[in-house]
């Protein structure tokens, strides 16, 4: 028996069509799928009956593994798991992914979890997997934490090994039609990891804690190599790239960008993300690579218009060089994805964190005025501060009197629960559920129409005819409404937004 089931629970808690590539299982699975192992990489956008294929092939699994992040991640899966417990109770169940490695323990005494794998777990899983296979020593192996009769224990710390002894990607154990997507760079996207941890220390962050600040990559001639595949192989046209920070090294986008000129691949990528103090002081012989390349769109965080703000959070940033940044990107015609935030733990006061929430708010929005100066090309996404934990600014918020979880089952829900995409209830004393709901306006809403290349993406998934004709009619009164309410600085009564938040529920436009 050397099969293995692994399961991608949901992010959504409504019927939202997804389509990402299960990269996390899919890295976990190289080694794997290598030395002949029978993976099956089960998701919901990928089977109609997810629990029949999970049950299907869990009976006769020498592990099911479930990769979650905070959120509904952990509701999806836990149901999965108690699937799994109830009809097949001798098979381990093993739990990865972002939440289970910054609680591991707490994840381990949930009695749906036998074994949490902490951190990247390309090398950790085949080997828990061999272990529990042969009988082995789960002790032996780096980044775990499992229950040991009523004891739960804990192994070492290490980062990844050698990325460059991984087999490649094992594409093959999904349907790659499913996990493509149009976006503005191309009719068929796809997502792509090249590198792995980010070397910084931004205060709502867990990177500094789950990867201790380290960062490895794939050889550059490596990713090239996978780009081409997907392009060739399976009609590609444009990469997502989701590393939490590609341009760490810029020698090697330099050689990623000009490897793929070299090799003549006519694709499009981006969203690839990168710090403003790093890109500002790129060489332009860089940029051009980059723009010549196909990168289209470069996602950054620059979170806030506060000074203030972004030493609090230790962004190590500069407010005047997002301005600068935004200049050189419009020069090379890269489109930038703005990631702000606000709503940080301030001051125990309540009316003194309202003033100082209100100041972000203030200070954000008049930069973002500033930069659509410059050039309005770019998509600016607004984001309430939600403390994740293990992040140092989750330190903050519990001591200004945040209630957190004790239990899996508990962070399901935490901090934020979309009830229908407008009423937003938030258990934060230092932002308001109307402030909530501004935000959420903001980047979904106003920042969405305000951006010129909405239309086109979203005009490509209506059918001809005349549904193509009521979408655009209800596209510009929309669009109307979102460059009065940005031009007027006025946020109340949004009947429009509820209008929208309908269709960007139960619609197929994601």
């Amino acid at each position: 028996m050397k099969k293995v089931t692994l399961f991608f629970p949901t992010p959504f808690p409504y019927n939202r069509p997804y389509h990402g590539t299960p990269l996390a299982l899919l890295a976990i699975s190289r080694i794997l799928a290598h030395e002949g192992y029978d993976v099956r990489i089960i998701a919901r956008h990928l089977f109609a009956d997810v629990e029949k294929e999970v049950l299907t092939h869990a009976k006769d699994s020498i592990c099911v593994g479930i990769s979650a992040m905070t959120g509904f991640q952990i509701n999806d899966g836990l149901a999965i798991s108690r699937l799994v417990r109830q009809h097949c109770p001798d098979v381990p169940i093993v739990w990865g992914g972002w939440h289970p490695s910054i609680r591991a323990e707490e994840t381990t005494r949930d009695p749906n979890v036998d074994i949490v794998v902490r951190g990247y777990g390309d090398h950790a899983f085949p080997a828990v997997v061999k272990a529990l296979e042969s009988g082995g020593d789960l002790g032996a192996i780096p980044n775990l934490v499992y229950r040991k009769g009523d004891q739960i224990v804990q192994t070492p710390d290490a980062f990844l090994g050698n990325l460059e002894d991984l087999p490649p990607i094992p594409y093959h154990l999904v349907d790659l039609e499913k996990c493509m997507w149009e976006t503005e760079m191309g009719r068929r996207t796809i997502a792509h990891i090249s590198s792995y941890g980010c070397p910084h220390r931004c205060g709502f962050c867990v990177e500094p804690i789950v990867n201790r600040r380290r960062w490895k990559a794939f050889p550059a001639e490596r990713v090239v190599d996978e780009w081409e595949y997907l392009a060739r192989k399976h009609n590609c046209d444009s990469v997502a790239v989701i590393d939490s920070n590609f341009f760490v090294d810029k020698r090697r986008a330099y050689d990623i960008a000009t490897g793929l000129l070299k090799r003549n691949l006519k694709i499009k990528w981006g969203s690839a993300n990168g710090r403003v103090p790093q890109l500002v002081k790129f060489e332009p012989e860089i940029w051009e690579a980059l723009e010549k390349s196909g990168c289209t769109t470069i996602l950054t965080g620059s979170e806030s218009g506060s000074q203030e703000a972004l030493d609090m959070i230790n962004k190590d940033m500069d407010v005047d060089e997002i301005g600068k940044f935004t200049e050189l990107a419009a020069k090379y015609h890269i489109k930038v994805f703005f990631s702000f935030l606000v709503g940080l733990p301030w001051s125990a006061n309540a009316d003194e964190n309202r003033r100082y929430v209100a100041k972000e708010y203030s200070s954000t929005l008049g930069l973002i005025g500033k930069l659509l100066k410059i050039t309005n090309r770019n998509r600016f996404m607004y984001y309430m501060f939600l403390p994740y934990p293990g992040a140092p600014l989750y330190d903050r918020a519990v001591e200004l009197g945040l209630r957190a979880p004790d239990s899996l089952e508990g962070w399901s829900n935490h901090l934020l629960s979309p009830n229908d995409g407008f009423n937003i209830v938030t258990k934060q004393k230092w932002i308001t559920p109307t402030q909530a709901r501004m935000t959420a306006m903001l980047t979904q809403y106003i920042f969405g129409l305000l951006d010129p290349d909405t239309y086109d993406t979203l005009k490509k998934t209506v059918s001809p005819g005349i549904k193509r004709l009521l979408f655009t009619i209800a596209y510009k009164i929309g669009e109307a409404m979102a460059k009065l309410r940005w031009r007027f600085q006025f946020f109340a009564f949004p009947i429009d937004y509820w209008v929208f938040t309908q269709i960007y529920k139960y619609g197929k436009i994601v």
